[in-house]
């Protein structure tokens, strides 16, 4: 197992970015916290994942306090709960039935290809600290609220107990919220986008061929957009909310 730790230099609620390619991102959110802390881990002990935890890079300005993760080369293949992930494909050409990645040969499978240990992160926060997530196929889950939120990710999903401002955007994960309390921008193109409990002023949620629930509480005020193209499109307790919901071949219920 290789494992390290960063703590920040200041106390109370800080504002964490983090980059991750591939690999897990579990937040907690502690009431009596006084300071944030992140820990990396991987099972492996050597390898492409070891070498990404050990080059991992951080730096503070303040109550900002950002941690890099860097890519794993050539075409290595990461073994998770998604099952495997290719990362840093740059090309792949298919010639005769035979694939190439990166210049290698893998039409026999991945055998000669670098397997590794997803690299999973585990954030202890203070109270009414702030988060953005970028990756390319890592899921984040956030227990607890915090103040402002930011997601990018091509595969991840992401699931937050509470935020008071969201903005998330993913091509094939999906995208489940608690509590919204203030704002909330949330786009896929084939995941679904699910708030349960929305007392915000503004929410704008696209999705391209996944589904679409936000349950609106009498706290809630302004506008509600939901837009999908061939998903369902279900808006609940929105009566006094503007709200424009529509869906091209799914159903849409506004109630």
């Amino acid at each position: 197992m290789t494992e390290r730790s960063f703590v920040s230099a200041t106390s109370g609620p800080i504002v964490l970015g983090l980059s991750l390619p591939v690999g897990s991102v579990r937040v907690q959110v502690i009431e009596n916290l006084i300071t944030a802390r992140v820990v990396l881990r991987t099972d492996d002990n050597t390898g492409p994942a070891a070498d990404a935890v050990n080059r991992a890079r951080s730096q503070q300005n303040g109550r900002a306090f950002g941690i890099e993760v860097p890519e794993m080369p050539n075409g290595v293949v990461v073994q998770g709960r998604r099952g495997t992930v290719i990362q840093s494909v740059r090309s792949m050409n298919i010639v005769g039935g035979t694939i190439r990645i990166n210049g290698r040969v893998v039409s026999g499978g991945m055998a000669d290809m670098p397997t590794v240990s997803p690299i999973e992160v585990t954030v202890c926060l203070p109270a009414q600290s702030s988060i953005a997530v970028v990756s390319q196929s890592a899921d984040a889950k956030v227990y607890g609220y915090v103040d402002r939120m930011e997601f990018r990710s091509v595969s991840g999903d992401l699931g937050v107990d509470g935020v008071r401002e969201l903005r998330a955007n993913t091509t094939s994960g999906d995208i489940r919220v608690g509590r919204a309390t203030e704002q909330i921008n949330a786009h896929s193109v084939s995941g679904d986008i699910k708030v349960r409990l929305y007392d915000g002023h503004s929410a704008t949620l696209n999705t391209t061929s996944g589904d679409i629930e936000v349950q609106a509480t009498s706290g809630a005020a302004g506008h509600v957009s939901a837009h999908s193209v061939s998903g369902d499109v279900e808006v609940s307790g929105a009566r006094h909310l503007n709200v424009s919901a529509d869906s091209v071949s799914g159903r849409v219920r506004n109630r």
